[in-house]
């Protein structure tokens, strides 16, 4: 057994201790310490057998298991036998994070940092409010398994001209802004600007809010993908209706120089012919996508937007 693995299984071992105990505070100070000290002065040793190994995690669980909660309980108070155990997870996660008052904190202080990771700049810019409501929704949905392509957060923002680039494409785990590119709205949700919005079929508007992005197939319009409206009475008739991803010769900087506005599609979010098919097989397979307008109905209405942040946020940060 190789040192590396060994405190790998020591670490694993003593975090679900500590999970099941409350002792997650004691668990980044002891540790994380004890891990980095020891490492350094047996890594200059490679003559560690396996029988020693063993014998030393075995040590080592069995003194942490019997050092208690003494002075390490959740919020410096003995836990009451009756609570929770979401309640646990938030409480120890709360203490591993220092100074967070409460989960909402700790969610906008880590949006934040996460949204400056991505280094926007003036021209490019994704409206940080937007993204925080397209971020919020997003740890939503994950937590409750509803996306499985968890990589990518597409959002669109439709309170912006259709001139405009306003879809954005943001790969979570390099931190990139890996699409901003024009995006169209239904033709009778507005011209320049939507400013209406339907889930009813025929409507030919735009809907509002969280989608799911299904699979590829080829239609009348190519290569496209079907999209899964998530919220209620916003946009959960969106596979009945038909809307889906697909490409638009209307969707360019040349039409928008001839017509003075970028062209509209049946409610679908048209995307440029260049950038489809690439886009499609980026985000296809259950990525979270958003489509926001400040509309005050569907801001108070959300379930996704008001929701309360998943206490197992903590755990997976």
């Amino acid at each position: 057994m190789s040192v590396k693995i060994l405190f790998q299984l020591i670490n694993n071992e003593w975090h679900t201790y500590c999970l099941k105990n409350g002792m997650l505070k004691i668990f980044n100070l002891h540790i994380k310490t004890f891990y980095s000290h020891t490492l350094k002065i047996m890594s200059k040793k490679w003559l560690v057998n396996k029988a020693v190994s063993v014998v030393l995690v075995s040590l080592i669980f069995l003194s942490f298991q019997s050092s208690g909660t003494e002075g390490f309980s959740l919020n410096d108070q003995p836990t009451n036998k009756n609570t929770s155990e979401k309640e646990i997870v938030y409480k120890a996660s709360a203490n591993v994070k220092g100074d967070i008052d409460s989960l909402l904190n700790f969610f906008e202080a880590s949006a934040n940092d996460l949204y400056s990771q991505f280094g926007f700049y003036k021209w490019n810019a994704l409206r940080y409010d937007v993204f925080a409501k397209a971020y919020k929704g997003y740890v939503v949905m994950k937590s409750e398994g509803m996306i499985s392509n968890s990589r990518y957060l597409t959002v669109m923002d439709f309170e912006l001209s259709a001139n405009q680039r306003r879809m954005w494409v943001l790969d979570l785990q390099k931190h990139k802004i890996v699409v901003h590119d024009l995006v169209s709205h239904g033709r009778n949700s507005g011209e320049e600007y939507a400013r209406s919005f339907s889930n009813q079929p025929e409507s030919f508007k735009s809907s509002l809010g969280f989608y799911v992005t299904g699979t590829n197939y080829m239609g009348k319009n190519d290569y496209s993908l079907r999209l899964h409206g998530a919220e209620e009475g916003f946009n959960d008739n969106a596979f009945e209706r038909g809307i889906v991803m697909h490409a638009a010769e209307y969707v360019s900087s040349r039409y928008i120089k001839y017509h003075k506005r970028l062209g509209r599609s049946q409610g679908c979010p048209a995307v440029p012919e260049k950038i489809n098919k690439w886009l499609i097989n980026t985000i296809e397979g259950g990525s979270c996508l958003f489509i926001y307008y400040p509309d005050k109905k569907y801001l108070a209405k959300s379930e996704l937007i008001n929701a309360d942040i998943p206490t197992n946020y903590f755990v997976r940060m």
